[in-house]
């Protein structure tokens, strides 16, 4: 969409681009209370901006001041966004799920005066009131009547419009300076304290039109929401690039409601992360299990991905009871985040759906790279979308032979820096390069591979990287494991040798369904079980990438709302009473022989 490149501030989007679409579904949500599922227009949608924002600019005093946004995904939430950021103030979207003092921190870190927040959320603010300022302002975005305790959104918004029908355009009038500081950011943190990343209008607007540019058509199309808006990944590629470019957005109103939501909103696109990918996978092989006919389906499988590949496509109609179970319009899941195993790509392709991988961080605004449907890059999150520039840093590699070293990226969509940290910035930021701490390689399709995290490589004793991404995906293709993180585990204080160590999550659900419920094994009996294959897995890796110890965690591990590993969360709060390990194996078979030998010995 060519038309899109001239954007210059957010504020172009409600202006320009939806008087374009006024009377179109924007947003197809169910709000907390209702009975259904309710369409909410474009021109509904520019009235609630425009009105939040004059009353927040007239009657609340809050230019240029930070205002923070916290809750589930909705369009009041996105109204906020767009109100706050397209003249009034910072915009500081804070992350729902974060632990309350967390929550406290990033208020206090920021410097916000208003919180807007949705009314699930009520309780959380509640608590936080006693350490926050006397003078902040609350608003809550379902309160019906404003009170002592917090403004009700709707009624600001309803006495916002009053003021624009009288004649006030402060807001509606007001400019824009596309390169000013308009968004913070949190970063998930999966390895360090978050960083709060700033973004301005330029930023944003250029990854608006790189995202058109990969995926043209979309704007006629619906999207289907369900990753936390808060993250830029979610709120660029889905809310700003949709209502750019005209298209409609569908809300879930949760993970527990997928199945039911997705049927009852038909979308054509998806916009995920590997987790959720691999959840609905397991869902339709464990479909097609049921059937008795999955034998014949694989060979279908395979003969409908053949014949796509010579462009004739009939796996939509072949595969039209697994579409259905997903709306029947789903054509495309748009993966990012974090590296996708190109089997389960292949695999969910053969249904029909068409996959997009992507790559970007939220110092990027996020989108750096993207795969296309023109080309096949399978395995890859493909080539520099457009207006990016990327490079492979080799000028750290000690590994002369090695072509693997850290992506570099430049454009317009680098943020500006990193919030009251200029030493943070300084190390990210030179030349007018950022150093995205993520390592990748250049295939000979001039494709973008990424390696893993710099921070994540285990180094040996010997000067050996080892990259614990390319390990976890063989391990989690065992048919009892879950999830796996590898880490580097010092075996030897005094030498500080370092070994190569996995901890693993169990599936439950395969377990059942491989064994009767009364001969399901112990989780003890299931260790042995991995740990054969992965001695098996070890064959078949370099000796100094050999896997040499085994853990299987209890739980879930301690992860980011985008389903990511928080690592050293992990290895750090992990005690000894949430794994197994091997030494507790043997302790658990001697005490089984010893039970063993009593009961014989009682017998005779």
């Amino acid at each position: 969409m060519e038309e899109l490149k001239n954007l210059q501030s957010l504020k172009d989007i409600i202006n320009i681009r939806y008087d374009l679409v006024l009377d179109k579904t924007a947003f197809i949500e169910k709000e907390a209370g209702k009975d259904k599922f309710e369409n909410i227009t474009y021109r509904e949608i520019k009235n609630k901006i425009n009105g939040l924002g004059t009353y927040m600019l007239n009657k609340l005093n809050i230019t240029g001041e930070k205002i923070a946004v916290i809750g589930e995904n909705s369009h009041k939430w996105y109204v906020t966004y767009m109100a706050v950021a397209c003249g009034v103030g910072i915009i500081v979207p804070l992350d729902k799920g974060l632990p309350e003092n967390e929550i406290l921190s990033l208020i206090e870190r920021s410097g916000v005066k208003a919180i807007v927040y949705s009314h699930r959320r009520s309780e959380t603010i509640q608590n936080l009131r006693e350490d926050l300022p006397e003078d902040m302002i609350y608003i809550d975005m379902q309160k019906e009547k404003s009170d002592k305790e917090a403004l009700s959104m709707d009624e600001i918004i309803a006495e916002g419009i009053k003021m624009i029908e009288k004649g006030d355009r402060s807001y509606i009038d007001a400019k824009i300076d596309r390169e000013a500081f308009s968004v913070l950011l949190f970063t998930s943190g999966t390895s360090d304290k978050s960083k709060g990343v700033m973004l301005s209008h330029k930023n944003l607007c250029a990854n608006v039109y790189s995202c058109s540019c990969v995926v043209p058509t979309f704007g006629k199309y619906t999207c289907f929401s369900i990753l936390p808006m808060h993250h830029t990944y979610e709120f660029t590629l889905d809310y700003l690039f949709m209502t750019a470019a005209g298209g409609t957005i569908g809300i879930c109103q949760g993970l527990k409601y997928f199945s039911k939501d997705i049927k009852l909103i038909k979308p054509d696109f998806v916009l995920c992360v590997p987790a959720f990918i691999e959840r609905i996978s397991k869902t339709i092989e464990k479909n097609i299990k049921d059937t008795g006919k999955a034998k014949m389906i694989k060979v279908v499988q395979k003969v409908a991905t053949g014949f796509n590949k010579l462009g004739i496509d009939f796996r939509r109609k072949v595969f039209k009871q697994v579409q259905d179970g997903f709306g029947g319009n789903l054509k495309y899941l748009f993966c990012g985040a974090a590296p996708l195993d190109p089997e389960l790509i292949d695999v969910m392709e053969s249904y029909g759906f068409n996959f997009l991988q992507g790559y970007g961080l939220t110092e990027t605004s996020p989108l750096v790279s993207g795969t296309s449907l023109k080309f096949d890059a399978n395995g890859t999150v493909g080539k520099a979308v457009e207006g990016v520039e990327i490079r492979v840093d080799l000028s750290k590699n000690e590994d002369e032979n090695s072509n693997i070293g850290e992506v570099i990226v430049k454009g317009d969509n680098v943020m500006l820096g990193y919030y009251n940290d200029p030493k943070a910035t300084k190390e990210a930021l030179k030349d007018g390069w950022f150093y995205t701490g993520d390592l990748g390689y250049f295939n000979v399709a001039g494709n973008l591979v990424i390696t893993g995290r710099k921070k994540n490589v285990i180094v040996t004793a010997n000067g050996k990287n080892i990259y614990p991404e390319e390990i976890e995906n063989l391990i989690n293709k065992l048919p009892f494991v879950s999830e796996t993180m590898v880490y580097g585990k010092i075996k030897d204080k005094k030498s500080k040798d370092v070994i190569v160590a996995a901890r693993v999550t169990l599936d439950r659900e395969a377990i059942e369904q491989k064994y009767e419920a009364e001969n399901i094994p112990s989780d003890y009996e299931i260790y042995d079980i991995i740990l054969e294959e992965i001695k098996r897995i070890n064959r078949m890796l370099s000796t100094y990438k050999n896997v040499k110890e085994l853990e299987i965690k209890k739980d879930e591990f301690i992860k980011t709302n985008t389903m990511k590993v928080k690592r050293k969360e992990e290895i750090k709060n992990t005690t000894h009473k949430d794994i197994i390990t091997l030494k507790d194996v043997e302790e658990y078979k001697k005490k089984i022989k010893k039970e063993s030998k009593t009961k014989r010995i009682k017998k005779k």
